[in-house]
């Protein structure tokens, strides 16, 4: 009897190893977006557009993690969805998912998106930069340009100003043009502390609200020919690689 309970002891302390061990292992996730799991490394614009819902859960150590419900019509990119944590390696996972699923919202919004769409020519536009120089469509007739949405209160936008400037560095043959609401007075303080020398559209409003729910920065790259080739708002390094990929192909570099 003595030999059996020894037994049963050892492969209950086995177990608790092997239990711990396994849950050391897992993940301790930041947020559910439509089921998935993703951690801190996800940026997150690209995980919350805008119209979503989000609600708070706790996993039972009482960690927060953010339910993100997405609005409807809105659906995750490819790339995205290949970066979420695989089910059997998060903590707590059945726990979690059964409260995102008991506090999904009864009605979401409809994802509508930002104002300019890939593929159909860029809206009409004329705007001063910081140095009175009109710029417009006609302006800009037969070149390869770049616009950067962005205003005074996105921390993100003063990050990624540096990272835009080696754009203008590397690509000599395109325009590099920055729009805010902003006049020349606001603009000029910001931009000369982060070293951003793309040229400044002021009191761009027609542009900016081109940004519509979806938040700053928006990137807008428009052919020779004068149609959106990307379009995307955020400014991870996913986006940016994927800014330059598409600006290269049509300068020719």
């Amino acid at each position: 009897m003595r030999k059996l309970i020894l037994l049963i002891l050892s492969i209950t302390a086995y177990l608790n190893i092997n239990a711990q061990t396994s849950d050391d292992s897992c993940v301790q996730p930041a947020a559910i977006v439509d089921g998935l799991f993703f951690d801190k490394s996800m940026h997150t614009k690209s995980l919350i557009p805008g119209g979503s819902t989000m609600a708070v859960l706790k996993d039972p150590e009482g960690n927060m993690v953010m339910a993100v419900y997405l609005p409807q019509g809105y659906v995750l990119e490819e790339s995205i969805i290949e970066k979420a944590i695989p089910t059997d390696r998060v903590k707590y996972a059945k726990r979690l998912l059964r409260d995102y699923e008991g506090r999904r919202p009864q009605t979401t919004a409809n994802y509508t998106g930002i104002g300019v769409t890939v593929g159909e020519p860029f809206i009409e536009f004329e705007y001063l930069d910081t140095e009175n120089n009109v710029w417009n469509n006609e302006k800009l007739k037969d070149k390869v340009y770049v616009i950067n949405l962005w205003q005074t209160e996105c921390g993100p936008c003063r990050r990624e100003m540096p990272t835009l400037s080696k754009w203008k560095e590397q690509f000599p043959d395109v325009v590099f043009l920055s729009a805010s609401r902003h006049n020349t007075e606001e603009i000029l303080p910001i931009v000369n502390q982060h070293n951003f020398t793309w040229t400044h559209l002021q009191e761009a409003t027609d542009l900016v609200a081109l940004v519509r729910q979806q938040g700053f920065p928006l990137t807008i790259v428009v052919d020779k020919k004068g149609i959106v080739r990307f379009a995307k708002v955020g400014a991870s390094e996913e986006n940016q690689a994927e800014a330059v990929s598409i600006i290269e192909r049509l300068s020719g570099k």
